[in-house]
Parts: structure tokens; C-alpha cells; sequence
């Protein structure tokens, strides 16, 4: 029987065969061509390796570097997580700001498409059929992506920034943060003064701590020689339900200047313990959360006795920074004194007018 007749070569020299190695981010597959010197099944077989390959490294977490072309959104998305966010920010915000957004919003959209498929018509579809969510949960998207695909770039995954000219806009009507007037932060800081209750508050409005870093302040924090506060930690509550020392967010750590009421507070505050707001009886700081429970309970009661509106926490700070703006301090004091990771963010907030300000401008 004649020996079967050996295949031809069919690119050049080379035997070729082309296989499916992932995703465009529209579904339509992209094919890597693999060659060989020898035969097709050895071609055949080079790209069963490869793709063994990338399985195993995807089921690793680790990214298969072997071409651009190979890497998917997902798989950077995750080692994006687990090496540049996760050992630089507290729990809450790794998981809140970064983990949350990128497994709720970004893998399902983008998470099966090569990196460097990915177009900023793409990344323009993305925030076109999400404009229902709020701009700072828009915004929060945005910092994730373009975390991802600078890091990307750097590491020779994907040749530039998809998200560089792209500025998502949320439909949705902003909420509006209540303040409290000159006169209402007065009202309530002396009824605070009064009851002898929730003198915390009294330090949230003349500072702008945020709550963390509020239940984290120990006297050691305080100057009270030259009058200022030091801002080195954050109080958090971890996935285990543990109360933690954290970093302040974003890294913010900062020296404030006291004010009179503030100065004041403190010196006649009772010291138990390391920390100023800490449970007396453990020395160990208040859980953020049954706190914030305190919080509300105290300012439906002063609602109701003295007419202010009910704040959170967060309004609380963002009155102290409301107060700094309508007294003529510049977005840059601003955001110093309240630690803003950017600018941007301080002047989206503050500089807008408030609109008795405008009424005594106008006359």
C-alpha cells in the first residue's frame, strides 16, 4: 500500500492553523495564527497548548502575557484589584469603591473583551446605558476603568487608554446634601453644650472629620499648645465584623487648625481611655455603625426641641466645608483641611453659591 502523501506547507514554509483565543467585546471570536515547521498537527497542537495555557492562568488569576491580544478586560480587572488597590486602601474602600463597582458594573460588560479590543466607543456605550445611576457612582466607574487600562498600558497589555476623552454624565437629578446656617450650627452646638450629649457633633461641625476618623482621634492627636488636631487613623468595620484602625481614606493624613468651640470642648472633654469618643468601659473606639445609630437618635430629639434639621454624619462634615466656603476660603484650604483626594472633587462641591448667599449679592 503507497505511503500516504505528506501535507504542503500552506503559509510559505510554515504550516498555519488559526484557533480562537478569546472575545471581542461584541461576541465575535479573535483567531491567533500558530505555526510549525514540521507539520499541521503540530500547529494544531501548539495551539491546544496555548489555550491550556491561558485556562491555567486564568484559573491562577495570574495574566497570560503571551500577546496582547490574549489578555481579557476580567482577568486585568481582577489582578488590577488584588495588586494595586487591595494592599493600599482600608477594607471599606477596597471593597465599596473598587471590588464592588468593578464585579457589579464593569465585568458584565466588559469582562469576556480583549484589552486591546476595548475602543472608547465602547467605554461611550458603557456610560450611555448606565446614565440612570448617580454622577458619583458614574464617576466611581470612570476611576475604576482608567485604573485599569493605565496600569494595562504600563504593563504592555494594551497599546493606550480607551477612557482618556470620555466624560460620563448621569441623568439622574443630583441629590442635594443638606447644610446647617450660621445660625442652626450655634443652636445645635449649644444645645449639645446644654444636654451634655453627643459633644462629637460639636467636633464634626468645627473640623469636618469624617466619622471614621472622628471615632479614631486619640489625645495624642491633640495639640491643644498650638491649637490643632491631627487627623492619623480611621475607625472601620472589616468583612468579619471586627473594628479596625485604618489608614485615614485616601491617605489623608492632615493637621487641622482648632477653632474656639472646638478648643474648648476639648479641654473640658473627660479623658477615659486612648480615645476621645472610645467606650469609656473598654478603651476600644466605637463601632462606626451603632454610632451613627446614636447620631440619628440625638438629632430627632434636638429636631424636635430646637428645630434643626435631622444630618447625618456626612452632612455634618459637608456643613464644615459649606461654612469655610461662605466665609471666603479658597477650594484649596478647602480641600486640605478636609482631605480631598482632588481638587476636583472640592470644587464640584463648594464652589457652587448658596442661594441666601446669592439673595445678599443681588440685594
Amino acid at each position: 500500500m503507497p505511503r500516504k502523501k505528506k501535507e504542503a506547507p500552506n503559509h510559505g514554509k510554515y504550516y498555519e492553523v488559526k484557533a480562537v483565543v478569546g472575545h471581542r467585546i461584541d461576541g465575535r471570536p479573535v483567531y491567533k495564527s500558530f505555526y510549525s515547521k514540521v507539520s499541521k498537527e503540530d500547529a494544531r497542537n501548539k495551539a491546544e497548548a496555548y489555550n491550556v495555557q491561558q485556562a491555567l492562568a486564568d484559573q491562577a488569576g495570574e495574566v497570560f502575557l503571551e500577546g496582547q491580544k490574549t489578555v481579557t478586560f476580567g482577568r486585568w480587572a481582577e489582578k488590577w484589584l488584588e495588586v494595586y488597590k487591595k494592599p493600599f486602601v482600608d477594607d471599606n474602600t477596597f471593597r465599596y469603591t473598587y471590588q464592588g463597582i468593578v464585579k457589579k458594573h464593569l465585568l458584565p460588560f466588559f469582562g469576556a473583551a480583549n484589552l486591546a479590543d476595548i475602543r472608547p466607543v465602547d467605554i461611550i456605550q458603557f456610560f450611555s446605558e448606565h446614565t440612570e445611576m448617580s454622577q458619583s457612582h458614574l464617576d466611581k466607574c470612570m476611576l475604576c476603568l482608567r485604573g485599569i487600562f493605565e496600569t494595562a498600558v504600563d504593563n504592555d497589555l494594551c497599546s493606550k487608554d480607551p477612557c482618556r476623552n470620555v466624560k460620563p454624565q448621569s441623568k439622574k437629578h443630583p441629590n442635594v446634601k443638606q447644610v446647617y446656617s450660621d445660625d442652626e450650627i450655634a443652636r445645635l452646638e449649644d444645645y449639645c453644650l446644654q444636654t451634655g450629649r453627643m459633644p462629637a457633633i460639636i467636633l464634626l461641625l468645627e473640623t469636618g472629620l469624617r466619622r471614621g476618623e472622628l471615632l479614631g482621634l486619640k489625645w495624642e492627636d491633640v495639640d491643644l499648645k498650638n491649637a490643632t488636631l491631627s487627623v492619623r487613623r480611621s475607625i472601620a468595620v472589616d468583612k468579619g465584623n471586627h473594628v479596625k484602625e485604618n489608614r485615614p481614606k485616601w491617605g489623608s493624613f492632615r493637621t487641622i487648625p482648632l477653632s474656639g468651640p472646638a478648643l474648648k470642648l476639648l479641654k473640658h472633654l473627660p479623658r477615659a481611655g486612648a480615645f476621645i469618643f472610645g467606650n469609656p468601659e473598654t478603651g476600644l473606639p466605637r463601632r462606626p455603625d451603632s454610632w451613627g445609630i446614636k447620631l440619628r437618635t440625638f438629632m430627632k430629639r434636638a429636631h424636635e426641641e430646637i428645630g434643626v434639621p435631622i444630618l447625618s454624619a456626612h452632612e455634618l462634615r459637608h456643613t464644615y466645608g459649606t461654612r469655610l466656603r461662605r466665609h471666603g476660603a479658597d477650594i484649596y484650604t478647602i480641600q486640605k483641611i478636609m482631605g480631598h483626594k482632588d481638587i476636583d472633587v472640592t470644587a464640584n462641591t463648594y464652589v457652587h453659591n448658596e442661594i441666601e448667599v446669592l439673595r445678599s449679592k443681588i440685594g
